[in-house]
């Protein structure tokens, strides 16, 4: 499949009616060669062309186990006593770099009216090749580094997120049964929140690996005691419930906040790099390229963008704003109690999950003003206290265990509810969504 790849590619530039000139000068031989490098369960595969007629071919693409992730074409030229690095990611349009450093085994290739990357970077020594794609210092971006062995890349044994062998079908039931205490995880206290109303406790993990300024700001502000006293605002039937500041529009009277953030830059996406623990789901998703797990929480990722990002299941914690992107910073706050609505997802700063007392927030009477909001300030809900568990003595704090994404056990999981075995079922689905996989929470063992 490669090889045709790179057959159309050169065709395709063969058919181009701009004649390289003016070859400049450096030799580019180097890049030559079949080259891999991985990333956790992914492979990133680069095979260039020997240097003809002034020009240079190749095929990037990344794979996850047996499937193609993304592809790129990619072609170096002479342009006007220059060489220019041309790009066509999954096949679009295509977007030049020029070179502006060139020395042995080192070129350097740079767009600045490009919005991410504008910089790529290719060079050679004795570990490999390796490339360093960057773009200017902003929210949502973040350069990639890719250290490429000299070499095709080997097929994985097993895909990531499936079992090594299947054994007789079970049901969830029984996987949990016979599951370790290695399986379980307890929540990191200091990114966990407990959310106190009259009627309990919610418990809240935030995923500063996906959004760490916001995770931070948010504790800051549980910190400062922000939330004691606001209210929950809004709950829209099938969709959310929000808390707030009730004056959060008025300068004057709002609540004031002392060291936190009232806003920060939007973090919708993070990049997919090597440290993005991913335990993938063997179905397709209609939101997505690729859906999975990370860190205990629903995800995606596209290999062509190179971003992953949380996905608005049933429990996921956001953080509101108006059309500013970056008009959120944690001070206002959702949960979803509805079906997901994914269409949020690279919307809205996604922070966390509840991973006990959703019960407490999806039974909530529903607001009968536009959006669910609730007309009448005695229909609010008062927000009695938010605080971080690590704040709270041991004795105060709730003994909880989550169950671990990142392990054998949960691809079976994931394989029970795929395939029911439950007496009822007569049918097995074969499938499931993203969203419809639990991530069981049990109360930890004295």
């Amino acid at each position: 499949m490669l090889k045709s790849a790179i057959c159309l590619a050169l065709l395709c530039a063969a058919a181009s009616t701009a004649a390289a000139t003016n070859t400049p000068e450096g030799d580019l031989s180097w890049l030559s060669g079949e080259w891999c490098a991985s990333q956790g369960d992914v492979r990133f595969e680069e095979r260039w062309t020997p240097v003809s007629g002034g020009r240079l071919f190749a095929v990037s693409r990344s794979l996850r186990g047996d499937q193609l992730g993304g592809f790129e074409f990619l072609r170096i030229e002479a342009r006007d006593g220059r060489w220019h690095y041309v790009a066509q990611p999954d096949g679009r349009a295509p977007t030049a770099f020029a070179a502006v450093e060139l020395s042995p085994q080192r070129v350097v290739f740079e767009n600045p009216q490009h919005d991410f990357p504008q910089r790529i970077e290719y060079w050679r020594d004795d570990l490999g090749l390796h490339a360093l794609v960057s773009g200017p210092a902003r929210a949502g971006e973040a350069d990639l580094r890719f250290d490429y062995r000299d070499g095709a890349c080997a097929a994985p044994a097993q895909v990531a997120g499936q079992p090594a062998a299947k054994g007789p079908p079970q049901t969830m039931a029984e996987v949990l049964a016979a599951s370790s205490a290695s399986d379980w995880r307890q929540p990191d206290p200091a990114r966990t929140l407990y959310l106190e109303l009259a009627s309990g406790r919610v418990i809240i993990e935030l995923a500063p690996s996906f959004a760490p300024q916001h995770a931070a700001n948010i504790v800051a502000l549980a910190r400062e005691h922000y939330y004691d006293g606001l209210a929950i605002l809004r709950s829209q039937d099938n969709f959310v419930v929000q808390w707030g500041d009730p004056n959060a529009e008025d300068p004057k009277a709002r609540k004031p906040i002392e060291k936190a953030a009232r806003a920060l830059p939007a973090e919708f996406t993070r990049p997919n790099s090597a440290d993005l623990q991913f335990t993938r789901l063997p179905d397709g998703d209609g939101y997505a390229p690729d859906v999975g797990f990370s860190d205990g929480f629903p995800a995606a990722r596209d290999f062509s963008s190179r971003r992953a990002w949380m996905a608005h299941c049933y429990g996921t914690l956001g953080v509101g704003r108006d059309n500013d992107v970056n008009s959120g910073g944690g001070t206002e706050l959702y949960v979803v109690t509805g079906h997901a609505p994914r269409q949020l997802d690279q919307n809205i700063t996604v922070v966390g999950r509840v991973l006990q007392g959703m019960e407490l927030l999806s039974s909530l009477p529903r607001g009968s003003a536009a959006l669910g909001f609730y007309d009448q300030p005695g229909q609010r809900v008062p927000i009695e206290r938010v605080r971080v568990a690590a704040d709270l003595p041991p004795a105060q704090r709730s003994a909880i265990e989550v169950l671990r994404t990142d392990t054998a056990t949960f691809a079976a999981l994931i394989e029970s509810r795929r395939n029911r075995t439950d007496a009822w079922y007569k049918h097995p689905a074969g499938h499931i969504d993203l969203c419809s996989v639990p991530i069981p929470v049990r109360n930890a063992a004295n």
